[in-house]
């Protein structure tokens, strides 16, 4: 898989400037791929969008590595958004699909040198999602090749991730950075492929990370080799399996893959695989070998309602809980049925569609940030938070807010995110305000922390964030209140995931 990513911040001392127009001349920064000329905006803060961190994937680099830029001294306009990688959703609120995708966006004060430095990967379950949405709320083609050399991982998505946070470290001081002062975060998938870059770099440089509602076995579900790609094949007439068939599909234009069949299901069939190269499949093991980053101290949360947006998104399959348990989209394979019933009574909810949402959030994000703390706390600087603030506008759905993603604006600091957004308050802003400050200041001195008690295994410290009535007070919780289920269900059962899942059936089904 491709990811067009992403969004890197310089931090200065005052985050913020005087409104106004700004009569600095455009800014450029110089890098070995050329010369870099962003503008100013209305803060008279320098921006640059589009940047790309590697060549094209389109052509004979599709499902390949990302291959590396050539040094350049011509003048390249980062004035408008880079394309979006292709996906099977269309988005209005993203730029234009393209395969040569691979880009970053960077804000920065006007002046200054050395500044610290956050990157931050959007989500959107590893198969939709843009750099160029303004809610900061990954894409098509991957495949798992037959003809793969042991030694070599074919999860691009991971390999790309890794290609834009090098880019980062080699360039940003050019634009003002310090390349010694870079923190990672995330939210859903994107907090996911900040947890695999951890694991992957158990040396890294990055001196924090933040990893919203989300962690490496938070999934997504994966198919055997070649089942979901031959399903593809099949819709665009290239061979399924064999010679051929790679060579084959690299020579169709990539619009001609977004089918009806990829739009509403194939496309969340292509998702980075266990290889142990880049996805692992014991995690408890190789952490007790010393084989993550332990060293980077740490923030990790969730809101209070992770599941009821996706008693929504997958209210079609989900209203029989004992046959959604057993779903492709649940990814509960690792766990036994018996045990997801009896956890989830069914007078506990009000339908049977919140029921699986409920269960999909805690196997999804809640109970595996429960599983990350009680395995590294003790060793690695971790602080945990917890969003309740009910603002259904900024998801969109009626009833269902605090839910996944509700935080993510808040922690931007509002503004720009909010601008897409109906009904906005100023009780909203003075909530994204007060957040996004402490979030600054711990982003400049991630090792003090956030101004509340680490965490710790079981049952330990968490922030309160955005409670109803008492929106701009931090209040420490203990994870008792609300981490039970995943105690005595979920978190014994992580080290079983993830199962790989068939979906021939449904492959044949759909495209007989």
């Amino acid at each position: 898989m491709i990811i067009g990513l992403v969004l890197v911040w310089l931090l200065s001392l005052v985050t913020g400037t005087t409104t106004g127009v700004c009569s600095q001349s455009a800014p450029k920064a110089i890098i070995p791929q050329g010369t870099i000329q962003g503008f100013h905006d209305s803060s008279c803060n320098s921006v640059f969008l589009g940047i790309p961190f590697a060549a094209t994937t389109g052509g004979q680099n599709r499902w390949r590595p990302p291959q590396p830029l050539r040094a350049s001294t011509s003048l390249f306009k980062a004035e408008t958004y880079g394309p979006t990688c292709p996906q099977a959703v269309t988005n209005k609120a993203f730029s234009k699909q393209d395969e040569d995708c691979l880009n970053l966006n960077i804000w920065a004060p006007s002046s200054g040198e050395n500044l610290p430095v956050f990157v931050y990967m959007y989500g959107g379950a590893m198969v939709t999602g843009s750099n160029s949405n303004p809610q900061l709320q990954e894409t098509i083609l991957p495949a798992m090749l037959k003809a793969a050399h042991p030694s070599e991982s074919q999860n691009f998505s991971i390999l790309d991730v890794e290609k834009a946070l090098q880019w980062v470290r080699n360039n940003i001081k050019a634009f003002g950075g310090d390349p010694d002062h870079i923190v990672f975060g995330g939210h859903s998938s994107g907090s996911v492929q900040v947890d695999h870059y951890l694991w992957n770099h158990p040396k890294t440089w990055l001196k924090g990370a933040i990893m919203m509602s989300a962690i490496a076995v938070s999934g997504p579900a994966y198919s055997p080799i070649n089942e979901a790609l031959d399903a593809v094949s099949a819709e665009v007439r290239c061979p399924t399996g064999g010679k051929g068939q790679i060579e084959c599909l690299r020579n169709i234009d990539f619009f001609s893959f977004e089918t009806a069949n990829f739009n509403s299901t194939f496309n969340t069939w292509f998702t980075p695989v266990v290889d142990n190269i880049t996805r692992f499949s014991d995690y408890t093991y190789r952490f007790a070998k010393g084989e993550y980053a332990s060293h980077v101290s740490l923030i990790t949360g969730n809101s209070n309602g992770e599941g009821t947006v996706f008693s929504i998104v997958y209210g079609s399959e989900n209203t029989d809980f004992k046959s959604w348990i057993k779903t492709f989209d649940a990814d509960s394979a690792f766990l036994s049925n018996c045990s997801l019933i009896h956890a989830y009574s069914p007078k506990d909810f009000a339908s049977e569609s919140l029921r699986s949402g409920a269960q999909y959030g805690d196997a999804r994000f809640n109970c595996p940030v429960d599983y990350l703390v009680d395995m590294r706390s003790e060793k690695q600087d971790t602080w945990l938070y917890r969003f309740y603030g009910k603002y259904d506008n900024v998801v969109g759905l009626p009833n269902t807010a605090p839910t996944h993603g509700t935080e993510v604006p808040f922690f931007h600091g509002g503004n720009e995110c909010f601008d897409s957004l109906a009904g906005v308050t100023a009780s909203q802003q003075a909530l994204a305000n007060h957040t996004h400050q402490w979030f600054v200041k711990w982003i400049k001195n991630p090792a003090a922390g956030p101004g509340w008690a680490k965490a710790s295994p079981k049952f330990g410290a968490f922030a309160k964030l955005g409670v109803p009535g008492n929106e701009l007070a931090i209040t420490v919780g203990n994870t008792n209140e609300y981490n039970l289920r995943c105690q005595a269900v979920y978190n014994h059962r992580f080290s079983h995931y993830a199962v790989i899942q068939s979906v021939l059936g449904l492959a044949n089904k759909l495209n007989p």
